[in-house]
């Protein structure tokens, strides 16, 4: 496992070719200074990107239409759909899918037993979201926004699950409480561990060949 940025790193977002992430670069008058790195998996450099590359990243091409509309566009969690639409949870629970031309046409809440999610992920044609408050996945109707599977509860195999990342048939779950990532086969919905760490685990990401994790010191690549 190699380190290759340490401080406090807000997300990290996978894209063709590179990783790109948010992280607090000084404190000031008590405000957070938010600045943006990539590092691009070719030559293996690390540099410095403005904030409308993460902002492209994370909300698609109408990032400068939903953007503004989003209570906090570091803490909303956000997925391009099919059809170029855009799906974004925000921290206080509210959701709202865009249209392709970054107009909302849906707004409501995305809460269970009045808790927010903590992140959210696609898989055919239904949303994933986790609950780090409630140690829960639950499945929702991308039609109706309805709740449709529950996997975790009172017993559950989940630990503070604070991220998700869907790859093939596979959400990969970071759980901050017990410092684990556990994979969850969404045909099944078997959960088996995959990798545990020495401190928290925030965030997953990966493609054909680089996974990268954010832990509390920093991102590593795997």
């Amino acid at each position: 496992m190699e380190r290759i940025f340490a401080g406090e790193v807000f997300e990290i977002l996978i894209q063709p070719g590179a990783l790109i992430f948010s992280y607090n670069h000084h404190v000031e008058n008590n405000c957070i200074a938010v600045h943006y790195k990539m590092l691009s998996f070719d030559s293996r450099q690390m540099t410095d990107v403005g904030k409308n590359i993460y902002k492209l990243a994370k909300f698609g091409s109408k990032y400068r239409m939903i953007e503004p509309l989003c209570d906090n566009y570091i803490t909303a969690r956000a997925l391009v759909l099919q059809g170029s639409k855009t799906f974004v949870a925000e921290r206080s629970g509210k959701a709202t899918l865009f249209d392709s031309d970054g107009m909302p046409i849906w707004t409501g809440e995305l809460r269970y037993r009045g808790m927010a999610p903590s992140d959210i992920g696609l898989y055919k044609n239904s949303m994933w979201a986790a609950y780090d408050k409630g140690n829960v996945l639950l499945r929702f109707n991308l039609g109706n926004m309805r709740e449709e599977l529950r996997i975790g509860g009172t017993r559950s195999p989940f630990s503070e699950p604070c991220d998700l990342f869907v790859t093939g048939n596979e959400a990969v779950v970071c759980n901050r409480g017990s410092r684990k990532l556990v994979k969850v086969n969404l045909d099944t919905y078997a959960v088996s561990d995959y990798k545990e760490f020495s401190e928290a685990v925030h965030g997953y990401v990966r493609n054909d060949n680089f996974e990268f994790v954010l832990l509390d010191s920093g991102v590593y690549l795997l």
